[in-house]
């Protein structure tokens, strides 16, 4: 169930960040801190990025923020970040807005988050209702949503 993968607690929204390495960390951040992952998923994700450049922004308007489950993963969590003002991880990369935080603790526990995901971006009328959320109760609502479907 999607309400074990994300809470409402970690869909946020903020303003803006000042570049990419901002944006990875605000969105991992209610992950470290209530304990899912350490600050070493964080440093993966920032080693990977220098090395093979931001794999995880998969669309115009999301990146699925990610490492290796080896990479300091406590257990299986989820959380999103909606940002008013989108940032690029590269100087010709789309515009990011959503940022999916996801840890997981093996290759299988986060396969209903990755289909509520793929559920919502595969969708168009899905993205927009995200980017004008006004809390983060809508945030979950709406992925609570597209895991039912």
């Amino acid at each position: 169930m999607i309400e074990q993968l994300l809470k409402v607690e970690n869909c946020i929204l903020k303003d803006s960040v000042k570049d990419w390495k901002e944006a990875i960390h605000v969105s991992l951040e209610p992950l470290v801190a209530q304990g899912f992952c350490t600050d070493a998923y964080e440093q993966a994700v920032l080693e990977n990025t220098e090395k093979f450049g931001a794999y995880y922004v998969l669309t115009d308007d999301m990146a699925l923020i990610h490492a290796s489950s080896e990479a300091g993963v406590k257990e299986t969590q989820m959380a999103v970040t909606v940002l008013k003002e989108g940032i690029r991880f590269t100087e010709d990369g789309p515009t990011v807005r959503i940022l999916i935080a996801l840890c997981a603790k093996d290759s299988t526990s986060h396969m209903e988050g990755i289909m509520a995901v793929s559920a919502i971006f595969g969708d168009d009328g899905n993205v927009q209702p995200i980017l004008d959320a006004e809390n983060g109760q809508e945030i979950f609502d709406i992925f609570a949503q597209a895991a039912q479907e």
